[in-house]
This record gives structure tokens, C-alpha cells and sequence, in this order.
């Protein structure tokens, strides 16, 4: 083999590395974290200014499934204009059906795991739940059973507003 061919069969090995080094590295971004009603105070505290939609879900509930799609678009439409979205997933085996669950609906807003005393703390009755802040951090509205985009988007314009 000559030089050349050799130098370029290297440098081919080490991008195909490179490659399956961010791809690796991207798995890990796939990693969901559970949290639990401290830490998701934390994140409203840090939020406060912003109209927040907490939304309490399940991998296996056909209305929440139903939901999703319309919280997708909310996120894109809003995204950096004074709007966060956290999704809280309540499955029991949630590491393992919840992250392909993510890219399969292609969720682009924050999701967590349950960390056990948030359902308690936001006495949930049912799936879905949701649960929107004004920008002051106080519950504005809650939400029980499916809601469509619109009344959200309307919700999320009258509180922006204010």
C-alpha cells in the first residue's frame, strides 16, 4: 500500500471515530432525569417573568398522546418570547419507554421523570394535567383532560399580556 492510500485510510478511521463519538455522546443527551417537587420549584423559580405549562403526561394515555403535538408547536411558535414548557412523564419503567417515546412524538421541550412526590403536591387526578403559570409564579390555570392547542394559545396570549 502506499503512502497516500494509507494517509487517507487513516484520516477516513478517524472521522468514522469522530462520527461515532458524537453519535455516542448524542445517546447520552437522550438520558431523562427524574425530579422531584423541590427541584421543579427551582425551575419555576427560575423561570418566574415567563408564562410556564407544566404538563403531566404519560407515555401510555391517548389524550396526552393527543396533546403533545399541539405543546410541540406552542414551543416552536414561542420559543424565546417569554413561554417555557416542561413536560413531567409519570410511567413506571420511565427510563426505558419515555426517551424513545420523546423522539419518536419529537418532543423539543424540556421532559422529566416523576421523582416520586409530584403527583401528590399537584393532587393529580388524571392524565393529562396541566398546569400553567403567570409571569409572576402563581398558578394561573389548571388544566384536567385533553386541551386543544388553541385554548392554550389563547391562554398563553392573555397572560403574556398581562
Amino acid at each position: 500500500m502506499n503512502k497516500q492510500k494509507f494517509k487517507y485510510g487513516c484520516l477516513t478511521f478517524l472521522f468514522a471515530l469522530t462520527l461515532l463519538a458524537i453519535s455516542v455522546n448524542s445517546h447520552a443527551d437522550d438520558a431523562i432525569k427524574k425530579i422531584n417537587i423541590s427541584e421543579l420549584n427551582t425551575i419555576l423559580e427560575n423561570n418566574k417573568g415567563k408564562v410556564v405549562i407544566v404538563d403531566l403526561w404519560a407515555t401510555w394515555c391517548p389524550p396526552c398522546r393527543k396533546e403533545i403535538p399541539g405543546f410541540i408547536n406552542l414551543y416552536n411558535k414561542y420559543q424565546g418570547k417569554g413561554v417555557e414548557i416542561l413536560g413531567i412523564a409519570f410511567d413506571e419503567n420511565g427510563l426505558e419507554v419515555v426517551p424513545p417515546f420523546i423522539k419518536k412524538m419529537g418532543i423539543n421541550y424540556p421532559v422529566y421523570l416523576d421523582g416520586g412526590d409530584i403527583a401528590q403536591s399537584y393532587d393529580l387526578q388524571a392524565y393529562p394535567t396541566t398546569i400553567i403559570y403567570s409571569k409572576n409564579g402563581k398558578v394561573a390555570n389548571k388544566h384536567i383532560g385533553f386541551i386543544a392547542e388553541k385554548e392554550f394559545d389563547d391562554e398563553i396570549g392573555e397572560l403574556l399580556k398581562k
